[in-house]
């Protein structure tokens, strides 16, 4: 196999990567970034690597960035989507991207609505308003609030359509099981939602999610607090 980087920040959305390939158990090197201070530029936590470095990687100069070899992957779906592939044992792998047709379906249909309404229009909005406006920063508190708007619609949408279900497609753990869990955790730590009393059935699949070694490794590797404490192994 190539040599795997994932270029991630703690804590962000590309802990779902990260939480993936210790799930399949692929080695990899990681590349914490960091938010420069008073702008939007990444930079490596370790000083190795300028904005302008990275974004001769990544143009777009976000997380998460896969390279594998020579090739570059970005947008999550799409790291999600190789990592799977990468998978030493190659059925489980693409079982993670949906079992059959349908729920291969189901998951590129979730994971394109959660990138785009909720993490981009969402907390896009809500943590990083100079995306949407430029020049004079009166309009940031109008963007803030449509963008705490558009996360709760969303919460509450994933409240409704989880019901009584274990996973969100089928019957199985997906990648899409893997993204909600950390889109949970953003909740209560930036927008100051009561996560787990306004939203018990999806407080429900994040607990179960949690208590995954391989996701609690990945949590605790990167300093994030976990959701449910005493959530055991599975």
């Amino acid at each position: 196999m190539p040599q795997v980087t994932l270029y991630h920040v703690n804590g962000a959305c590309s802990l779902v990567p990260h939480i993936l390939l210790r799930q399949l158990g692929i080695p990899f090197k990681a590349v914490p970034m960091r938010f420069r201070p008073g702008d939007n530029g990444l930079e490596a936590v370790d000083g190795s690597l300028s904005n302008a470095e990275y974004r001769k990687i990544n143009p777009a100069g976000y997380v998460p960035v896969l390279v594998v070899g020579d090739e570059v992957i970005t947008e999550q779906f799409a790291v999600l989507t190789m990592i799977a592939l990468l998978s030493p044992d190659k059925e489980a792998g693409e079982a993670l991207l949906g079992r059959d047709s349908l729920g291969r379906v189901r998951v590129t249909e979730w994971m394109a609505w959660l990138s785009d309404t909720l993490h981009s229009q969402g907390y896009g909005a809500f943590l990083h308003p100079q995306r949407f406006v430029e020049g004079s920063k009166d309009m940031y508190p109008t963007v803030k609030a449509k963008g705490l708007k558009n996360i709760e619609y969303c919460y509450d949408l994933i409240e409704k359509r989880l019901g009584n279900r274990t996973y969100v497609v089928g019957e199985h753990l997906t990648v899409v099981d893997l993204f909600v869990y950390v889109l949970w955790g953003w909740g209560a730590r930036f927008a100051l939602i009561e996560m787990k009393e306004r939203y018990p059935a999806y407080g429900k699949l994040v607990q179960r999610v949690e208590a995954l070694d391989y996701v609690r490794k990945a949590v605790e590797e990167e300093g994030v607090k976990l959701q449910f404490e005493s959530s055991g192994s599975l």
